[in-house]
């Protein structure tokens, strides 16, 4: 097996469940956005959204919905969302009908597009020490989390992500 130490990092990966008391720094923030942002996206549409939750009532009710108690208790949280709903009204705005972004196939690109954004946000949280651990749970009752986030239509979240910076000792 090839080593190097991007290889080394990812097969030491480990979902992180204990965090701090603090939040990520501002510059830490601007890098996992920009990480995001500059991902691969089909056809250049970037369509996915990523919403900080850093509403303390909005943490508990996600809280709640997703079952899990370490869920927005420390460390900060964020929902990746499928986005089509901007790319909606970028067309609007042009004057064009939404071509066919209610397509499953533009559906299926746009959860690509989340889908890495997270991989790539995880890898550069990671590669910054931080612990990081999906949350799959913000779909256990979508129209309650539909309801708490209050998305636009052509919006879905599609995975959480809670990052910060681990207790040691801690998986």
């Amino acid at each position: 097996m090839i080593e190097n130490e991007t290889i080394k990092h990812q097969l030491n990966h480990r979902a992180i469940r204990a965090f701090k008391d603090q939040t990520l720094s501002e510059e830490q923030l601007t890098t996992l956005y920009e990480v995001a942002r500059h991902t691969a996206t089909s056809m250049f549409m970037q369509q996915f959204s990523i919403l900080h939750i850093t509403d303390e009532e909005k943490r508990k009710q996600i809280r709640e919905i997703t079952g899990q108690k370490y869920v927005g208790a420390n460390g900060d949280l964020f929902i990746f969302i499928i986005d089509l709903y901007r790319n909606q009204q970028i067309r609007k705005q042009m004057g064009n009908d939404d071509g066919r972004l209610h397509t499953m196939d533009i559906f299926f690109q746009a959860l690509q597009d989340t889908m890495l954004a997270v991989q790539n946000v995880i890898n550069a949280a990671e590669s910054m020490g931080l612990g990081i651990v999906p949350l799959g749970t913000v779909n256990d009752d979508p129209k309650a989390m539909l309801k708490v986030l209050d998305l636009p239509e052509l919006t879905y979240p599609a995975l959480g992500l809670q990052v910060g910076v681990q207790i040691k000792n801690h998986n």
